[in-house]
């Protein structure tokens, strides 16, 4: 087990990071891994992080691979790769048509399709090969990267049946999202198939799974405010679908109905004390870590633990919690 810390954090600036993960690596965890969504980039603020020098393993969980070309992917993960002597994980995912159309300008199609491409190309480069590739999405020739770069794992995101099938057979592990302890053995059982079904052991890949905690002697309003957060995500194609999968379709059909009538506070409202105390690790300190310790116990390898929380002493109360039971 490899206990992560998710970057960034709310209410803590960008100039108090790497001081941050000073403290977090006093408290024990063993890694860091940055996300791509509203707030800085990953390669950023992960480079300050190598940049330091400490003894942290360092990864990214996960971007679209629709905003940046193979290349640029496989440039970047090189930096990093480089910097922390071969302690960079690549996550890749295919994100929402709310990031990659309405933020981006990019059309959000046959996201697996341009996933795969993705993958292959920036493995492909990662190796030290010349890239030489025609797909439907991904085009390039020519480039190289100069000079060798430690192996870098790509850890491919996934939520929908067939999504996790080709996270199992394309990816060097797979990267989870919003999703309950008790839905692991349904989810990991998608990716071993994809796994098996192209000749690899699952048993041998890292499962890392991004887990939202807060620890709070107040778990309704922590619930209320998670509502107001994530009903956007629960709106999108991708996680309504997912979350459906999981059996929550009375939530979804409400998020989705709300939101057509552009109705924020209804869509918050539709999200159920049931979705969101699976979903979301919220309570006290006791109650946080047993349900971080259920992840564990239904297949994660890599906890990535994301504190809601509103500033650096919420976060490392969320982030001590945790610690002080897994070790």
């Amino acid at each position: 087990m490899t206990l992560a810390v998710s970057l960034p954090v709310a209410g803590i600036p960008l100039d108090q990071t790497v001081d941050f993960v000073r403290d977090c690596v006093d408290l024990g965890y063993d890694a860091v891994w940055g996300s791509e969504v509203q707030g800085p980039d990953f390669a950023t603020i992960l480079g300050a992080v190598a940049g330091a020098k400490l003894d942290v393993d360092l990864g990214v969980i996960v971007i679209p691979v629709q905003t940046r070309s193979a290349w640029l992917i496989a440039a970047t993960a090189a930096s990093l790769a480089q910097m922390t002597g071969g302690r960079f994980s690549l996550g890749l995912g295919t994100s929402s048509e709310l990031i990659v159309g309405q933020w981006s300008g990019v059309p959000f199609e046959r996201p697996l399709t341009q996933l795969r491409e993705t993958v292959e190309a920036v493995r492909t480069i990662l190796s030290g090969e010349r890239l030489d590739m025609d797909g439907e999405f991904v085009t390039g020739h020519g480039y190289k990267l100069f000079g060798p770069t430690p192996p870098v794992p790509l850890i491919v995101g996934a939520l929908n049946p067939a999504s996790l099938r080709q996270a199992g057979a394309i990816g060097d592990g797979v990267a989870l999202n919003q999703s309950a302890p008790e839905h692991l053995p349904t989810i990991l059982g998608e990716v071993r198939q994809g796994a098996e079904a192209a000749g690899k052991n699952f048993d041998e890949m890292p499962v890392v799974s991004r887990i939202f905690c807060m620890v709070t002697d107040d778990a309704p309003a922590g619930r209320e405010m998670v509502r107001n957060i994530f009903a956007p995500y629960a709106a999108t194609t991708v996680y309504n679908r997912f979350f459906r999968w999981l059996g929550f379709e009375a939530e979804m059909d409400g998020v989705r109905e709300a939101f057509g009538r552009k109705d924020r506070a209804g869509a918050a409202a539709a999200l159920s004390d049931e979705f969101v105390k699976a979903i979301y690790v919220i309570g006290d300190a006791n109650y946080v870590a047993s349900r971080v310790q259920a992840y564990l116990d239904n297949g994660v390898t890599v906890p990535v633990i994301q504190p809601l929380a509103l500033g650096r002493d919420d976060a490392t109360r969320t982030l001590a919690a945790v610690a002080q039971a897994l070790q």
